[in-house]
């Protein structure tokens, strides 16, 4: 078979040229050339002379890896061309092309092989990437899982027994893993003179995903290490000492809000301290209290301290702390929940923890229309006993 010049520089620049038992492939930096026996050509040169020099280096330098060939025949007209892809260290997309063309063959023979060649060789390149995503994806999805079951160690027993006070919660991370953090304590297992009092934290890192549960593993390490001076140590002083062990050497790039609260059973009163969360309630049997009071969140300024704010609490009131998604939902009109709906439903809901956190997620859902929400959810309510 005779190709003349100008046909093999035109084939060329369209990233292929045949000659009987051989056959030349451009991937994205190199051409390759070789015979069917699998042995490096070098005796083109009188196809095409200003190429030899540079295909004849690339090849003695390429190292072929036949074992995890795959090949791929095609027929045309009784013929039998082959794509035979093969990996390298650093690409799966590179081939040979192996042709067995009779004397005679037209050029235009020539090139429709080589359109349906390379679509065959696209479409196995096409494979060999929807492979590597679809197990890229799934090695996701198995850390994902991993840190979302360490996640749900740090979060409290649901089956904790708490002498005064009844308790439940909600917790559904977005993306299997999330920001929001929640911790309840047992303040009389530790000090025999806080029988009755509890402690109690709810936080929510900026972002979303593994890099926001890493977060809040952080935020858990550095309540363990926190040690009260004496029963009198307020609320105020937790979030100050987060405050003070959030900020590392170099910026962090995040920042996290926080309510903390502690119930003193023996005043029936509860102390918080608010560094920029939704304020939390205390429905009690005739009205709502929002307890408002607060300040900026965590990892803003190093220097920053905040406030402790106290409430009178009533046998059979209830505390409902919640994640910024309860007030941030939207329908399909981009309408928030917002404060006044969730206010309105607190009010209606059941005098009942879990029956009032069920009621709120429902109202939730119907508002906006999904069956998920589109960030981290927590919400606890615990009441008073």
């Amino acid at each position: 078979m005779n190709i003349d010049r100008a046909l093999a520089n035109s084939i060329i620049d369209e990233t292929l040229w045949f000659k009987t038992n051989l056959a030349v492939t451009l991937s994205e930096f190199h051409y390759y050339l070789i015979k069917k026996n699998g042995q490096v050509s070098c005796n083109f040169s009188s196809l095409c002379d200003e190429h030899y020099s540079r295909l004849y280096q690339q090849f003695q330098a390429l190292s072929f890896q036949h074992s995890i060939a795959e090949i791929l025949p095609l027929n045309d007209d009784g013929k039998v061309c082959w794509a035979l892809p093969f990996g390298k260290e650093s690409s799966l997309f590179d081939c040979i092309i192996l042709l067995d063309l009779p004397e005679g063959t037209e050029s235009q023979h020539v090139s429709s092989l080589y359109f349906k060649l390379l679509y065959q060789l696209k479409s196995f390149q096409f494979s060999e990437a929807s492979s590597q995503l679809n197990a890229a994806q799934v090695w996701i999805r198995d850390e994902i899982e991993e840190i979302s079951r360490l996640q749900q160690l740090m979060l409290p027993d649901k089956n904790i027994e708490l002498s005064s006070v009844k308790m439940a919660y909600t917790y559904k991370a977005m993306k299997g893993a999330g920001g929001d953090y929640l911790d309840i304590v047992d303040l009389g297992k530790t000090r025999p003179e806080a029988q009755g009092d509890i402690g109690m934290i709810i936080a929510d890192v900026s972002g979303h995903g593994p890099a926001a549960a890493v977060e809040t593993a952080m935020i858990d390490a550095i309540l363990r290490t926190f040690e009260p001076k004496d029963l009198s140590s307020s609320s105020s002083e937790v979030l100050n000492y987060i405050n003070q062990h959030f900020f590392t050497k170099k910026p962090r790039g995040s920042f996290l809000t926080a309510t903390v609260l502690r119930y003193n059973f023996n005043e029936k009163e509860l102390v918080y301290a608010n560094a920029g969360h939704p304020h939390a309630y205390l429905k009690k049997a005739n009205r709502l209290v929002a307890l408002d009071q607060g300040g900026i969140p965590i990892g803003v300024l190093r220097e920053q301290n905040w406030d402790t704010y106290r409430v009178s609490v009533d046998v059979g009131d209830i505390l409902f702390v919640y994640t910024d998604v309860v007030i941030e939902t939207q329908n399909a009109h981009k309408e928030l929940f917002g404060f006044d709906r969730l206010e309105k439903a607190i009010s209606a809901a059941p005098d009942e923890p879990e029956a009032m956190l069920e009621y709120l997620e429902q109202k939730m859902k119907k508002f906006c229309g999904f069956s998920e929400f589109q960030d981290d959810l927590t919400m606890c309510a615990i009441q008073f006993i």
